[in-house]
């Protein structure tokens, strides 16, 4: 036996995340990440050892269909049983009864197991009590479905005792309700206690076969790999900027514990300014920004929300000190006539002068160009000194972790789908959706000159510069003659 020998997991014991998984109190957890990590097998230990530990439990595993967890979580589930049988020469389980979709151990405890999705699964789970519940590939189901079957955890043991209440979910890195109510807030350092999220890879997992991860790995698209391999939830077909990540683009992050602030003193800065895409029913997004001496551009702060211009200007002078700022660039159409006043026409940039936001300018809102631009700061050049770590190898953009929705939206930001994935669609354009904060973002990166034009640098050395240095002396010695200077 190793020292990670556990009964519960079989006898090659549990993973160092399985018992990061095993070990964390909170309420509701998360085992997610990639393939191979050994998700299904960590819910299934855990419900188990529930069963055993509070004679008279009662739990529920499912998916979000019947079908797919028989076939996959309960194949697990029963192995393990074996395994536990097997090796502690006890049985455990005293019956299944397939037709009822139930397990019960010797002990008093059941399992339920099957489906959250559809009309009779969800009738099925409101009328459950439960001391604990298990989702195997829990991104399929809907988070109604979810809270539904959180609000079940009230089970009362037959001693009248009540057991300890968890919530399990095991799944690969998907996008939607559960990377916003985990992931997204264990990265932003604002998990709340009652939830805890442990990430699944399969290099942790040394009971894989040899050679795993290279044979599922090859020939797979770099997106995929990132997020099934690397168990990135950040990783998406399409992405704009698939280089941004948020371990090397925001801080704090997991490495480093620095934090981006307005800037105090005045040799932190070469200039402050900020940029700002406006919404009434759609959220307003007002971006703080610093430039350092050597031009490198950092996100210290950011107001989103919804509501009237009055509301917008007055919360985002309560935030942000306006004296500061050197310029403001908004979207081009805030100048658009929406109405008239007093004989003349009235814009949304008139509104926002009138409320004391003041010293609007228009951005340079080419879409094209603009995500490019984006494109280049965000590049993580191995030839650049980083501002904040001092090594070699840095992006020329960094962003405070207090901007979360700036940073959910750009890991969102994906191409339209094209109709015809066979042909170059020269239209190609991002998918119009949750876009506010990108759309300020890419308004200030476009307030500043491209990373292209600093580095363009004429050799001393090439014909060019030695025409261009002789063009520039003949002129300059006509110049002289007709204002009477000698050479």
């Amino acid at each position: 036996m190793t020292e990670n020998y556990d009964l519960y997991y079989g006898e090659k014991g549990p993973t160092v995340r399985q018992k990061q998984f095993r070990d964390a109190p909170q309420l509701n957890k998360l085992y997610g990440g990639a393939v191979g990590g050994g998700k299904s097998w960590c819910i299934s230990s855990e419900g188990t050892r529930l069963s055993m530990l509070y004679p008279g439990n009662r739990g529920f595993m499912c998916r979000q269909e019947a079908k797919a967890f028989k076939e996959t979580t309960l194949v697990t589930l029963l192995a393990l049983i074996s395994k536990i049988e097997r090796m502690s020469g006890t049985k455990i389980m005293a019956n299944h009864r397939k037709a009822d979709q139930t397990i019960e151990f010797v002990n008093g405890s059941t399992i339920l197991y099957g489906g959250i999705g559809g009309s009779e699964n969800k009738d099925r789970v409101k009328s459950m009590e439960l001391g604990w519940a298990a989702v195997d590939e829990a991104s399929e189901c809907a988070e109604d479905d979810i809270n539904m079957l959180e609000s079940r955890l009230r089970w009362q043991l037959p001693d009248g005792t009540y057991p300890i209440f968890h919530c399990f979910y095991a799944s690969n890195p998907e996008p939607g309700w559960l990377k916003h109510r985990f992931v997204d807030p264990h990265f932003a350092g604002r998990l709340p206690d009652d939830l805890a999220f442990i990430q699944a890879l399969p290099r942790d997992n040394n009971w894989l076969p040899d050679g795993y991860v290279d044979r599922i790995s090859a020939g797979k698209p770099d997106y995929w790999v990132k997020r099934y391999i690397d168990g990135s939830w950040d990783a998406a077909e399409g992405q704009v900027w698939p280089q941004f990540d948020r371990n090397i683009h925001v801080f704090p992050n997991e490495n480093c514990d620095y934090e981006i602030r307005a800037p105090l003193r005045k040799e932190q800065y070469k200039y402050i300014f900020s940029s700002l895409d406006h919404g009434q029913a759609n959220p307003a997004c007002f971006l703080g920004w610093y430039v350092d001496k050597d031009s490198n551009l950092f996100v210290y702060d950011m107001y989103y929300d919804s509501g009237l211009i009055s509301k917008h200007v007055r919360e985002i002078k309560e935030k942000f000190k306006m004296e500061l700022f050197h310029y403001n660039r908004t979207d081009p159409s805030v100048w658009n006539t929406v109405g008239e006043r007093e004989g003349k026409e009235w814009t949304t940039a008139d509104e926002y002068h009138e409320h004391g936001l003041r010293g609007l300018a228009k951005a340079n809102n080419t879409l094209r160009a603009g995500l490019n631009r984006v494109g280049e700061f965000l590049y993580n050049d191995p030839a650049h000194i980083h501002p904040i770590l001092g090594t070699t190898g840095s992006p020329r953009v960094f962003i405070s972790a207090r901007c979360e929705k700036l940073v959910e939206e750009i890991l969102g930001y994906i191409w339209k789908p094209q109709r015809r994935p066979d042909v170059n669609d020269a239209k190609e354009e991002p998918l119009g959706r949750r876009d506010h904060s990108v759309d300020a973002f890419r308004y200030g990166i476009m307030s500043r000159p491209s990373i292209a034009a600093k580095k363009k640098v004429i050799p001393i050395n090439c014909f060019d510069s030695l025409k261009r240095s002789s063009i520039a002396y003949e002129q300059n010695s006509r110049l002289r003659e007709m204002r009477g200077v000698a050479s």
